[in-house]
């Protein structure tokens, strides 16, 4: 039996030319002293319990096989986190911003992804399941457990996350002109790009939001197993932040 163990490799992209924005106070003046500096909007890659970084991997995939792991998307720093001491999202004004979900994967790897965004319930004794109900084996187990969002009443399916492949833009950019036959680690992107389900999330109050989703990876069957014996089987999973909205002062 072939086994293909990928390794989720989990990057956090903060996208927008500038790190600080303004709220302008004057209409006749932009930048002055009368003007509010806002911080940066931070964006995280979180475990289902929505307090630790992610950090995990799809091992014993075979062909034909569905793996899911459920992630969470927030502004709110994780309680591991081991990057800025600076919470700038904690300083941020009351906002919102809309992101982005990218799926990259090296060219060498027959995967496909779906994804689905998902609501979080809590479960208490006694909690029935519904059908079609999502539970991590992690420390979520018995707290929580999750279901796919926009479920069909009639044929009682979910709609996946709509999305575009990004694939050749990207390589145009990277590779330009260039012969990209035989790089196996060339990448395939895939963007989120669903009209019907915006992506964004606010930070009123001093209160974050968490938005959660589950990814499907699918190993394909191959035709030729060599393709897969590199060092550079990997499948990346990209948030990117967009520039925040300003809530107008009164």
């Amino acid at each position: 039996m072939i086994v293909l163990t990928v390794c989720i490799t989990l990057f956090l992209a903060l996208s927008g030319g500038t790190f600080a924005w303004y709220l302008r106070e004057d209409a006749k003046r932009a930048q002055t002293e009368a003007a509010v500096v806002m911080a940066p909007y931070n964006l995280y890659l979180m475990k289902p319990n929505a307090t630790d970084t992610l950090q995990f991997a799809v091992g014993n995939l075979h062909p034909g096989e569905v793996k899911q792991t459920v992630i969470c998307v927030s502004n709110k720093r994780p309680d591991n986190y081991a990057g800025d001491d600076n919470d700038m999202a904690g300083q941020a004004k009351e906002s919102e911003f809309g992101y982005d979900l990218m799926l990259v994967h090296t060219d060498n790897l027959a995967v496909d992804y779906t994804v689905y965004p998902l609501k979080r319930q809590e479960m208490h004794s006694g909690t029935v399941l519904p059908d079609g109900a999502i539970i991590m084996e992690d420390d979520t187990k018995g707290k929580y457990y999750w279901i796919k969002e926009g479920i069909d009443p009639v044929t009682g399916e979910a709609k996946a996350l709509g999305g575009t492949d990004i694939s050749d833009d990207i390589r145009q950019r990277v590779f330009g002109s260039q012969s990209i036959g035989g790089i196996v680690n060339v990448g395939t992107y895939w963007i989120s790009d669903d009209e019907n389900y915006p992506m964004q999330l606010a930070y009123k109050n001093g209160n974050y939001e968490f938005d959660y989703y589950l990814i499907e990876v699918k190993w394909n069957n191959i035709s030729n197993f060599d393709d897969y014996k590199k060092e550079t089987d990997l499948v990346y999973v990209v948030v990117n932040a967009k520039q925040p909205r300003p809530v107008e002062k009164p």
